[in-house]
This record gives C-alpha cells, sequence and structure tokens, in this order.
C-alpha cells in the first residue's frame, strides 16, 4: 500500500476514513438522483477509493467512468456531517487514474500543449468559433448527425469569435476619478477573456468607477481548472506556478475574479497543487469575488440611489456551485441585484442546485447534463423572470442552452453585464 504509484492517493487517506458512511451525501448529489447509482454518490466513490489503495479493486473503465461522472458541485461535502473533503479524494484518484491511463488521450495533449500557452489557446477558440459557424447554421436533417445535437437541435456554443479581452484591457487600469481607494489586480480566466471578454470590461469599469486600480497582469494563464478536475496534476502544477509569477510581485490588496470556479480553484486547489509554497498561499488568502468587493466599497447603496423609475425588469439569480459552496458568496450578488434601479429581484427555487455544466462534463455527458439543465431552467420559468442573472461563464452558456433547448426566451447575464446594462440606461 505504500508502493511510490498510490503516493497522491495515500496523502488523503485521512480523509477517506472521516467518512462514516451515513449517505448523507445523496441528497442534492445531481447524478445520483438520475442514476440511483451508489458508486454515483460520494460515498459510492470513497468506497472505490479505499478499495483501489487496498488493491481490492482495479482500475477498471467502469470505475474510471465512475469518477469521471461528478459534476465537483461541492453538494456532497457541503451536506457531509463529519465535514469530509470529498473533492480532494476524488482529485486524487482522478490523478491516479490519470497518470495510469494517459497516454494517447486528445485531453493530454490540450492541457500540456495549450492551455499553458494563452496564444495557442487563442487560435484553438478562434477555430472552434469558426467551426461551429456551420454547427448552428446546419439545418436540423443534417445537424441530427452532429454530437451534442439530439432531436436536431444543436447545443448553443460560446462566441469565440470576439478579441479576446487580454486585447482589449490595459495592464494598468486607474480610476476614473483621481481618487483611489483599493488597487486590486483581476484573475479573468479562459472563458471571460475568449468567449464574454465583455464581461471582463465591464468589471473593470465597476471596479473603476468606485476607485479602484485594476492590474491586469498579461501574464496570467489559465486557472487549471480542466487540468485540476481531470487528475491532470503535472499540468495544473505548471499552470499554478506560472500564475504565481504573475501575480506574486503585485503590490495588490486583493485578487479579483468574476469567474466562480476559478476563484474556487485559486483559492483551494493551489494549496493542494502547491502545498509549501507561501506564494500560492498568499495568492488564494487575496481571492475575492468581485460582487463582494462591489459590496465591501458600498457600491449597491449608489445604484439605488440612481432613477427607480420605469417598468421593473424582473430578474433572478443562480447561484454557481464554485461561488456558493466553494467560496461562501451568495448574499452579495441578490443584495447587489435587489438594489439595481428598474429590477425587480426574485428567488427561484433551489437556486443554489447545480445547473449541470461543469466544464468538460456537459461535453462527455451531454444528455445527463441537460437532463440536470432542464430542472434548472423550469425553475428559472416558474420564478416569472425574464432575465437569469449568475457569476460564472460555464454556468451562463449552459443555462443559455438548457433554456434554449427548452425554447424559454428567457436572457442569461452575468451580473457584472446586467448592471452595466442598467445603469448605463439610467445615464
Amino acid at each position: 500500500m505504500k508502493r511510490m504509484k498510490y503516493k497522491f492517493l495515500e496523502s488523503v487517506l485521512d480523509e477517506i476514513d472521516k467518512c462514516v458512511k451515513c449517505a448523507a451525501c445523496h441528497a442534492g448529489c445531481p447524478t445520483y438522483e438520475l442514476s440511483f447509482s451508489e458508486t454515483l454518490t460520494a460515498r459510492g466513490k470513497i468506497r472505490l477509493a479505499k478499495g483501489i489503495l487496498e488493491e481490492s479493486i482495479g482500475l477498471s473503465k467502469r470505475v474510471a467512468k465512475d469518477f469521471s461522472l461528478c459534476l465537483s458541485c461541492l453538494n456532497c461535502s457541503t451536506v457531509c456531517p463529519p465535514g469530509v473533503d470529498t473533492l480532494k479524494i476524488f482529485t486524487a484518484v482522478r490523478s491516479h487514474i490519470y497518470d495510469e491511463k494517459k497516454e494517447g488521450r486528445i485531453e493530454s495533449f490540450i492541457h500540456e500543449q495549450v492551455l499553458p500557452y494563452p496564444t495557442r489557446l487563442n487560435y484553438l477558440a478562434k477555430l472552434t468559433g469558426a467551426a461551429s459557424l456551420f454547427y448552428k447554421m446546419a439545418p436540423k436533417m443534417i445537424a441530427r448527425y452532429f454530437p451534442y445535437a439530439p432531436d436536431g437541435y444543436a447545443r448553443v456554443t460560446p462566441p469565440l469569435l470576439r478579441s479576446s479581452l487580454r486585447s482589449r484591457l490595459k495592464e494598468v487600469n486607474k480610476p476614473v476619478e483621481k481618487r483611489t481607494v483599493r488597487r486590486v489586480a483581476y484573475f479573468s480566466g479562459c472563458m471571460t477573456d475568449l468567449a464574454y471578454p465583455e464581461t471582463g470590461v465591464h468589471v473593470v469599469e465597476k471596479l473603476n468607477n468606485a476607485g479602484v486600480e485594476v492590474i491586469f497582469p498579461k501574464e496570467q494563464v489559465c486557472c487549471g481548472a480542466p487540468a485540476y478536475f481531470a487528475g491532470d496534476m503535472s499540468t495544473a502544477r505548471k499552470l499554478a506556478m506560472k500564475n504565481r509569477e504573475a501575480f506574486k510581485n503585485l503590490d495588490v490588496d486583493a485578487i479579483v475574479i468574476s469567474c466562480a470556479t476559478c476563484g474556487s480553484v485559486l483559492k483551494h486547489a493551489y494549496s493542494q497543487i502547491l502545498p509549501d509554497d507561501n506564494s500560492a498561499k498568499e495568492m488564494a488568502d487575496k481571492v475575492i469575488d468581485f460582487q463582494s468587493l462591489l459590496v465591501e466599497l458600498g457600491e449597491e447603496k449608489k445604484f439605488k440611489a440612481a432613477d427607480n423609475s420605469g417598468e421593473k425588469l424582473k430578474v433572478t439569480y443562480h447561484d454557481p456551485c464554485h461561488l456558493k459552496r466553494g467560496l461562501g458568496v451568495s448574499d452579495a450578488p441578490r443584495l447587489i441585484l435587489k438594489n439595481l434601479p428598474g429590477v425587480e429581484f426574485v428567488e427561484m427555487e433551489n437556486a443554489d442546485s447545480c445547473c449541470g455544466g461543469s466544464g468538460a462534463f456537459g461535453l462527455e455527458y451531454y444528455d445527463m447534463s441537460m437532463d440536470i439543465g432542464r430542472a434548472k431552467a423550469e425553475a428559472i420559468k416558474k420564478s416569472g423572470a425574464s432575465v437569469v442573472a449568475t457569476s460564472c461563464p460555464m454556468c451562463q452558456l449552459q443555462l443559455t442552452d438548457a433554456l434554449n433547448r427548452q425554447g424559454y426566451n428567457i436572457t442569461v447575464k452575468h451580473t457584472a453585464d446586467l448592471i452595466d446594462q442598467v445603469m448605463s440606461a439610467r445615464k
């Protein structure tokens, strides 16, 4: 059991042994509620992990699939009575599986040869965006032969043909007025950089308006989430080290994020990836969601003071898993939305349930992803809102796809974009 190949997996043995097998993790697990398979629950996966360590269970295709059939939504760790860090266990097992079976995998090439290099990633994004034009315009009779197009309805694809955020933003973005109350760095993440650059622009503009100087280091790379959740610890470590170097010498009060997953990875995963690195810990300690920073600065009071006349826009909010359960942020976005002029905020049922996106999960298991997304789309529809706001680009894409597939004409907006839309209309 002490062989080198189990070294990383053995590092989470204490977490494995904390599981009391109570089954509290069953409730709210998206994949279990669709499958009723014990091995898709946290309890089941922990028992599999123990079996792998004891060598009573081999790394079969079934075991590998069970560990990939997880949205990393953190629901199980949140409801766990003894507080087992389930994601830490799952990641260690995925890492073991990845190292044993990585040969010839396309994702290994993308992780190692694309993610650490922003220029290559930008080229890949543009090629994917160009290909998606034909994908989206193909007639139904042809589209039904495409992947992710059940019944001939192609999935919504990210708008990847826009100019990137890093080509739009300056490295130093000073406040509109000369008064500077804070100095922060901004970690945008790949989806904001390549698919939703206007979100990043709006984040920086809103912070500038609040008297915050924003540094946008161009050396930043992917946070490492795709590699980390796939178990590719080597690439995740390489990306973490690159970001550590990009941010460690900046004289800033905080590192602002507008992508829930990036924030959760920076805050929690880097300490696992680089356990003895003080710079990585200092970076993690500075992570803050942009909505929390706006509330900390009292910006919602300025929103409330604006002209509130005219017809109200009914808005609901979806809690990204990695924001609420990963970073503990849920009040700030609601406080902002409730104080935005011309907005009537309505709470949807199960606002913090997973939307089913989860990056690569939605690509590998699209049908299950849409089954989960359908429930979220129904809850949004039931709320009566015409707009659903969220704070994660992946959730934004997944919600748009799920609502579109259900035929619901409801707009999905990142909170930063909604703030800009509403406040610009009041000028």
